[in-house]
C-alpha cells in the first residue's frame, strides 16, 4: 500500500510540473537559451539512468552489460542508427552470457 501511494504521489508531482507548462507556454515563447538547451534535456537524463542499470545491481558491475553498453556507444556514434546499436548490444550480452 505504501509503495502504490508513493507511485501515485510520483506520477501527481510528474503530471503538476509537465502539464502546465506544456500547455499554458507555447514552445515560440519559450527563451532562447531554453529553446537550445531542450534536445539535450533527453541524454542528460539518460546518462545517469543507464549508469544506475549499469553498476547498481547487487553484484555490481555485470562484464557482459559493461561490454554491451561500450558496443552500444560505439554502433551509436559510428553508425547513428539506435535500432543497429540495440540489436549490437543484445547480440554481445547473450553472447558473453552464452559463453
Amino acid at each position: 500500500m505504501t509503495a502504490l501511494v508513493a507511485w501515485a504521489g510520483a506520477a501527481a508531482v510528474t503530471w503538476l510540473l509537465r502539464v502546465p507548462l506544456i500547455t499554458l507556454v507555447p514552445a515560440g515563447q519559450l527563451p532562447g537559451p531554453v529553446r537550445r538547451a531542450l534536445p539535450h534535456v533527453g541524454p542528460a537524463v539518460l546518462a545517469p539512468v543507464i549508469a544506475a542499470a549499469l553498476v547498481g545491481g547487487p553484484g555490481g558491475v555485470d562484464p557482459a552489460f559493461l561490454a554491451g553498453a561500450v558496443v552500444t556507444a560505439a554502433v551509436a556514434w559510428r553508425r547513428g542508427s539506435v535500432v543497429l546499436a540495440t540489436v549490437c548490444r543484445l547480440g554481445t550480452v547473450a553472447l558473453l552470457h552464452l559463453l
